[in-house]
């Protein structure tokens, strides 16, 4: 197995943007049979583990601007993945739901994300598994902080 060195001009940033365009790559050709986008997935995948929330609610999660979030959704509702309707509590507001037709799709999403996932992994064992995701759960805190202080100092 080829030792790993780290280098000083190494970047972090560099591997993972690397790594999230491999996945872009990867996901659009695996979703492109169910004519879902990439940018599509993960909010249909928030939507189906929180079925009923609402637009605003999307939008906080997924950290994008209300004409972005409602792309998405006019896509995924033109699709027939999810279907908004009228909350019982206010009129004013728009719940979002996942369809049947989702129901039975979540199983084969999941498939493809294990699949990526375990292609990723491949060669690691257990306890190298369980240390990576700690890394990037750190990695993905430090980020959240970094850009919580952008937001603050841009606020001021």
């Amino acid at each position: 197995m080829k030792e790993y060195k780290v280098e000083i001009n190494m970047s972090a940033g560099r591997l993972i943007n690397e790594l999230s365009r491999a996945a872009h790559v990867y996901f659009q050709a695996e979703f492109k049979k169910y004519s879902i986008g990439h940018a599509q997935i993960r909010t249909l995948l928030y939507i189906a583990h929180n079925n009923g929330l609402t637009q605003m609610e999307l939008a906080n999660y997924l950290n994008l601007d209300k004409s972005s979030i409602t792309s998405q959704i006019q896509i995924l509702e033109g699709n027939g993945y999810i279907r908004r309707h009228t909350s019982d509590k206010d009129a004013r507001i728009q719940k979002i739901s996942i369809t049947e037709n989702t129901r039975e799709l979540l199983p084969s999403l999941q498939m493809i994300f294990s699949s990526w996932t375990e292609a990723l992994l491949n060669g690691f064992s257990e306890s190298e598994r369980i240390e990576i995701f700690k890394y990037l759960e750190r990695m993905h805190n430090n980020s959240i902080n970094k850009l919580d202080q952008k937001k603050s100092i841009n606020k001021k």
